[in-house]
C-alpha cells in the first residue's frame, strides 16, 4: 500500500519544480476536489493565480492580491496563455477526460495536464507527472473518503473518535458517558467493513448509539470478549485480538489504527499494511513477511505489474497465469 501524506506532496512537487518552470505558465487551473491542493502548491510555488477548473471555463475574476506582486498579472482566467491543469492523481483516466470534455475548444490548445502521481509512466493521457505511484495506494487527504473502506478493518478510539482521558476510562458511569458522547475525531464517507475495537463486549449498545449518531456505515462490529477493564489488561491482548481477525479475513486489505505499536504489531502478525493515525504514517511488510503471511496480496500486486510494464504477447501469457493463482489463494 503505497501512501502519501500532506508533506510527502508538497516534497514532491518541491523537487520536481524543474519540470513545471519549463513551461512557463501564466495559470494554474485545479479540477477539484484533490486537485485544489497540489495546484495552490504549485500556484505559490511559481508564484502564479490559481483557479478552479470551473471558474476558469466560466472567466470569474481574480481578487487582487493586497501584497504579493505575481509573476504574470492578469485579471481573467481567460487572459492566460499557457495553463497547467493539475489533479491529484490517476488511475482509469475517466476524471480527467470528464474534465477535459468541460473544457472550450477555444481554450483547449492554452492547457498542459499535469498529474502529480500516476500509476505508470507510459500513458498517453497526459502530458507531464511528478511520480510515478503504483497501485494500491492511498493519500493522506482522501483515505477516510473512498471505497477502499470497504476492504478495511478500522479501530474506533483515537480513528473514529478521540481517545477517552485517564479520568475517562474508569470502566463505570464516566465511562458509559464518554462512549455515548466522545467526541468525533475523523469521520468516514464510506461504508467500513469491520470496526475492530478493544472495546468490551458489554459496551456494544453504547459503541453502537454513538456510531449511528455519527452517520458511521459498517457491516461488522468486532469488539474484545472480556469481563473488564482489568481483564483486558492483565490479557495485554490489543494487537492481537485486532490482528487475528484481520488475518482471517482475505479480501481486506488494511487496517487503519490509531496506536503505531500497535499499528507495527497488526502489521507484523499479518503482513498486511497498516496506517497508523497518530504517527501519520503507513507500516508495510516486507517482501518475506508478506509472501509468507499475505501472499494473495504478493501475487495481486505481481498481476498489476504485469499489466502495466510488461509487452503485450507477454502479457497475453502471463496474465491467464497469475489471475488463475490469484483466485486460488483468495479461495
Amino acid at each position: 500500500m503505497n501512501f502519501k501524506t500532506f508533506n510527502d506532496l508538497a516534497l514532491d512537487i518541491k523537487n520536481n519544480l524543474y519540470k513545471i518552470h519549463t513551461g512557463d505558465y501564466d495559470l494554474v487551473v485545479g479540477i477539484p476536489r484533490s486537485g485544489m491542493i497540489p495546484a495552490y502548491i504549485i500556484g505559490l510555488y511559481i508564484n502564479v493565480n490559481v483557479t478552479d477548473l470551473e471558474s476558469y471555463i466560466l472567466n470569474n475574476p481574480f481578487k487582487k492580491a493586497a501584497t504579493r506582486k505575481l509573476k504574470h498579472p492578469i485579471l481573467f482566467p481567460h487572459e492566460a496563455k499557457k495553463v497547467l491543469l493539475v489533479d491529484d492523481s490517476i488511475i482509469s483516466g475517466n476524471s480527467l477526460e470528464y474534465s477535459l470534455e468541460k473544457i472550450p475548444i477555444s481554450l483547449k490548445h492554452k492547457v498542459t495536464k499535469l498529474i502529480i502521481y500516476t500509476d505508470h509512466n507510459k500513458r498517453d493521457d497526459i502530458d507531464m507527472y511528478i511520480e510515478v505511484l503504483p497501485l494500491p495506494r492511498a493519500f493522506e487527504w482522501n483515505i477516510f473518503h473512498r471505497k477502499l473502506l470497504e476492504r478495511a478493518c478500522v479501530d474506533i478510539d483515537g480513528v473514529l473518535c478521540k481517545d477517552p482521558t485517564d479520568d475517562q476510562n474508569d470502566d463505570g458511569s464516566k465511562y458509559i458517558d464518554f462512549l455515548l458522547n466522545a467526541k468525533p475525531h475523523l469521520l468516514t464517507s464510506y461504508k467500513i467493513h469491520s470496526l475492530v475495537t478493544s472495546r468490551l463486549e458489554k459496551y456494544r449498545p453504547q459503541t453502537e448509539i454513538w456510531l449511528k449518531k455519527n452517520n458511521i456505515n459498517y457491516d461488522n462490529l468486532i469488539m474484545l470478549d472480556l469481563p473488564s477493564k482489568e481483564a483486558r489488561l492483565k490479557n495485554n491482548a490489543h494487537a492481537t485480538h485486532k490482528a487475528k481477525y484481520f488475518k482471517s479475513m482475505k479480501e481486506l486489505e488494511i487496517f487503519i489504527e490509531s496506536n503505531p505499536e500497535q499499528a507495527r504489531e497488526i502489521m507484523e502478525i499479518t503482513g498486511k499494511p497498516v496506517f497508523s493515525v497518530d504517527q501519520n504514517f503507513m507500516h508495510k511488510p516486507g517482501l518475506i513477511n508478506e509472501a509468507f503471511k499475505n501472499p494473495n496480496m504478493l501475487y495481486r500486486k505481481t498481476y498489476m505489474r504485469i499489466a502495466i510494464n510488461m509487452p503485450s504477447w507477454l502479457k497475453s501469457i502471463l496474465k491467464p497465469i497469475y489471475k488463475f493463482i490469484f483466485q486460488q489463494n483468495k479461495n
